[in-house]
């Protein structure tokens, strides 16, 4: 069965990702904060969610 390419890929960038912070999950999620403040442009913004009321008062 041969590999899907897209896989392949993603397979690839992880293994280089975990080579250049030494699996240290706390360089690479500064990486990421980095490149968000960096370009915020290509960051998902989530949708804000209307406030259900439930109709119980605190």
């Amino acid at each position: 069965m041969q590999t899907d390419p897209i896989l392949r890929e993603v397979y690839r960038i992880k293994e280089e990702l975990n080579r250049e912070t030494d699996g240290n999950l706390e360089i690479l999620f500064e990486r990421f904060r980095k490149f968000a403040r960096q370009h915020p442009e290509r960051m998902v913004q989530p949708k804000q969610e209307p406030r259900k009321r439930t109709g119980q008062r605190s």
